[in-house]
């Protein structure tokens, strides 16, 4: 316990505290089992232990731990929980809780057996949460991480610290929030590198330094966490990320199944699960036809690459201004409303509003709709009527 308990100073000890993330106010970290999931790379060991170091300090009621720490191999969760309770501990921060092979069962122990412990645990693989998630959904409240939003990249940047806008908000008063805003910065000035390199809170890397990271999350997402898919044969790791390399190259796109089964080697069904579990990690996002039912083995009307870093840095070829301008704005809405497709240029959003994206000179076929359809217009500072500047949108989290 002593070990663990000097690791954990020491990690707290150097955890910056001058950014601290959108969510992490939000969290009722009185709960007794509090749950932080999201794609790897986001922040969320960053958050464990900020929150110690703000509210307890090197106080021993309170400690971190990860479950890829050799010292905790082959331990029981719940045994450990009662030492540490024992010693006085209140409050136990838990990492890489995928890590440990019966973890939801085993925090459920804890919950019902040491309700006076108060657990918050973080876990990199989304895909190892919706797989357990059943057994804690009555006990546990989750909190879903995203990547930064445009608004945190610039404050995390020190450029600018914006106010929260819904989208509703944003539609009604664009004009204003625009005007007031660019008062402080310029947005055309910092969106091209928050969209090559500004998605992850990795700081002062180069370029070259910032893909590695990159490309290192989505290497562990596949050789580690798809592993411990029920049903995934682990020899066929190579053959997610020949999926992958072809939708950073391609993407967006509809997919043709039957060439992609040809080319990737797999049956069509298959693929069609690694498509869904792909985006339950948040590698790509995949959007679906307006007013269609949606189940695992349905295809989806169009691909992307899950954030404008992903599709800059991993793409062969350089994606164009309009592909990147969709990608920011999909990655902003889907964060937290449903997009749908109701045609090649307009997009459905939460079921209420509808939508296109354009980018400077660019001409967009309008399909009319029985609604308002807002343009959320790249390169512009400030929009007039329903062109909305399509940066405002990162104001959305």
């Amino acid at each position: 316990m002593e070990q663990l308990r000097l690791k954990s100073n020491h990690l707290v000890s150097g955890i910056p505290t001058f950014f601290v993330r959108t969510t992490q106010p939000t969290i009722d970290w009185n709960k007794p089992l509090v749950g932080l999931i999201g794609p790897r790379g986001v922040g969320k060991t960053t958050i464990l232990l900020q929150q110690i170091k703000l509210h307890y300090g090197f106080d021993p009621q309170a400690l971190y731990i990860t479950l890829d720490d050799i010292y905790l191999a082959g331990k029981s969760l719940r045994e450990f929980a009662v030492e540490f309770r024992s010693r006085g501990g209140k409050h136990l921060f838990i990492d890489e809780i995928q890590k440990h092979p019966q973890w939801s069962l085993e925090l459920k122990n804890i919950y019902e057996t040491l309700p006076d412990l108060r657990i918050a645990f973080a876990g990199s693989s989304t895909i190892e949460m919706v797989k357990h998630y059943a057994n804690l959904s009555q006990r546990a409240i989750i909190y879903n991480l995203s990547t930064f939003s445009f608004r945190e990249y610039l404050s995390f940047k020190g450029i600018a610290k914006l106010p929260r806008y819904d989208l509703q908000t944003i539609l009604d008063s664009h004009i204003e929030i625009a005007t007031e805003h660019i008062q402080q910065f310029s947005p055309n000035l910092h969106i091209d590198d928050y969209l090559t390199r500004g998605c992850y809170p990795v700081a002062n890397d180069s370029y070259e330094e910032y893909k590695r990271h990159l490309e290192g999350f989505v290497n562990a997402t596949i050789e580690t966490d798809m592993k411990s898919l029920e049903g995934f044969d682990p020899r066929n790791t190579s053959k997610v990320r020949q999926l992958v390399n072809i939708i950073a190259q391609n993407a967006p796109f509809k997919p043709n199944l039957v060439q992609l089964s040809e080319e990737v080697g797999v049956h069509r069904n298959t693929l069609i699960g690694y498509f869904f579990h792909l985006e339950k990690a948040k590698l790509i996002s995949l959007i679906y036809p307006a007013g269609v039912s949606i189940s695992i083995l349905q295809k989806p009307e169009r691909v992307y690459l899950s954030n404008t870093n992903m599709a800059n840095m991993l793409a062969t070829i350089q994606p164009n201004r309009s592909t990147v301008a969709h990608g920011f704005a999909l990655n902003h809405l889907s964060a937290l409303y449903p997009v749908t497709l109701i045609n090649r240029n307009t997009f459905e959003i939460d079921s209420n509003w509808h939508m296109v994206v354009s980018t400077l000179n660019q001409r967009i076929r309008r399909t009319p709709t029985d609604r308002i359809i807002y343009t959320f217009a790249d390169g512009y500072e400030v929009g007039a009527k329903d062109n909305v500047p399509l940066w405002t949108l990162g104001l959305l989290y």
